[in-house]
Order: structure tokens, then sequence, then C-alpha cells
């Protein structure tokens, strides 16, 4: 009579990941999302209407610094709120990304060492906070354009395109971080100064042309910053304004490639990481 043989796999490597693994992840940062969203404005006065006053407020800032005090023109005889606000709300996107995803793993170390899940759902379910903030910005937004242009259906499939492409190039960034914080947390230290200089890097308050001027012939420095083709395109989905030119191509790949490696550095530190925590 045979005997039973029993058939041992290796673990898969850290560079494959299984249908069934994206599955979950996917669902435990519904969770977390709808956990963070539901308890987002509980003990506010104004509750949900913050949802719309915050991208009101980041605008009103952006107005009164670069408009009233910076003096920066718009080009194309654009008024400066309507060129400056259409790429405001996939930044602030971003921003939220970057900083409450990035030190997800961090500040969730007591729910990590206890239950097993894809690390990667902790800043994914930060992200689907954000879009839900993306989602408010842009209706305010297209309201504000309707109202100020007539335009209502157009762009609007590119507004789509480049905000996912804004936030996976956020995402990407996020999981970076977080691999890293769970050993160094020099990281989170420098995280509020890394989005700051983001923003001042990124030509959401003025034009790309002024930034790039300045450069001369070092001007391809200026799109390895992934958001610089999210603030172009997002003019360009809300606008018209510009068009896709070879060196977006750099900013579109260093976008790509953070998801990616990021994607890939999250995963490689799961097994050390209760250790390392």
């Amino acid at each position: 009579m045979s005997k039973p043989v029993t058939t041992v796999h290796a673990k898969d490597p850290i560079w494959r990941r299984s249908a069934a693994e994206i599955r979950r992840a996917r669902s435990v940062a519904w969770a977390f999302a709808r956990r963070d969203l539901q308890l987002r404005y509980a003990q506010t006065r104004m509750g949900w209407i913050w949802s719309i006053g915050q991208p009101l407020l980041a605008a009103a800032i952006v107005l009164v610094v670069f408009a009233w005090i910076v003096r920066i023109e718009a080009p194309n005889g654009l008024s400066y709120p309507l060129y400056a606000f259409a790429g405001l709300p996939a930044w602030l996107m971003a921003q939220h990304i970057l900083l409450q995803g990035a030190p997800s793993l961090v500040h969730n170390q007591h729910i990590v060492s206890k239950i097993f899940f894809p690390r990667t759902a902790l800043p994914l379910s930060k992200a689907g906070v954000a879009l839900v903030d993306f989602a408010v910005a842009s209706l305010l937004f297209w309201l504000y354009r309707g109202v100020q242009t007539g335009l209502w259906i157009e762009g609007l499939h590119w507004v789509l395109f480049f905000g996912l492409f804004g936030g996976c190039s956020a995402l990407g960034l996020a999981y970076w971080i977080a691999a890293l914080s769970v050993r160094y947390r020099d990281g989170l230290a420098l995280l509020p100064f890394l989005v700051q200089g983001l923003f001042l890097l990124t030509p959401i308050a003025y034009p790309t042309e002024r930034f790039a001027n300045a450069l001369g012939d070092q001007a391809w420095l200026l799109y390895l910053n992934p958001f610089v083709a999210l603030a172009d395109g997002m003019r360009f989905a809300w606008l018209g304004l510009g068009e896709c030119q070879d060196i977006h191509l750099l900013a579109f790949g260093v976008g790509l490639g953070l998801f990616i490696t990021g994607t890939w550095a999250l995963k490689s530190v799961e097994r050390t990481l209760i250790d390392d925590l």
C-alpha cells in the first residue's frame, strides 16, 4: 500500500501576489476606511459639513497667499482662482494619503501585532478616505467651473484618469515611508516637512513654466516629482490647458515606479514586522 505523500511548497516570493490576497487587502481596507469615515466627524459641531469646509478653507488660503500677497497671475487671461483651484482637489487627496497613510502601520501597531492581515490594507484605507474628499472637492470645483465657463461635461474622464494616477503615486510614496518607518521612525518625523516641500515644488498655485524657466536647462529635474504631471494633467482636464509632452513621461514613470516598488517594499517587511515594531 502506497504511503500518502505530502508536498510542501515554498512561500510565494514577495513580488508575487495572489488574487485571493488582493481581495483580502481590498476588503480589510474597506473596513478600515468605513471606520475612519464614520468616526471622522463624530464629535464635531458641524459634522459632515467639514467635508465641504476643508477644501474651501484650503482654497481660501491659497487665494490669499498666492493671489493677494505674492500676486501670481494665471496664464491665458484666466482668473487666478479658476487656474489654481483646478489642481487643488488632487493635491489635497495626495496630501491626505501621505500624512495619514505613511504612519498608519506605526499608529495601528496594537492591531498589527495581534491580527494578521495584508499590511498594505492600512495605507490603502487612508487612500479610500482621501478619494471621498477628492470627490467632494472635485464636485465643488465642477460647479465653480460650470458657473464661470459654462463647461459641464468636458474633460471629466481625464479628471478620473489623473486622479487615479495621483492617488497611486501618493500611495506608493506612503508605502515606502510606512515600510521604512517600521524600523526607522525618522521618516515620520520628516513627513510634515516632506509634504510641505512637495507642495512648494508642485505647481499647484503657480504656472509650471515659471518654475521650469527658473531651472533653465535643468528643468527636467522638476519632473522627477510625479505630482507635477498631476497638476498639469488636472489643468488640462478641467481647463484644456497644455498638452502631454515627452518630459511628462518621466513624471508618469516615477509615479508608477513609486507604486510598484512601494508595494514591494511594504510586502518585504511583513516577515519581520512584529519584531521591528
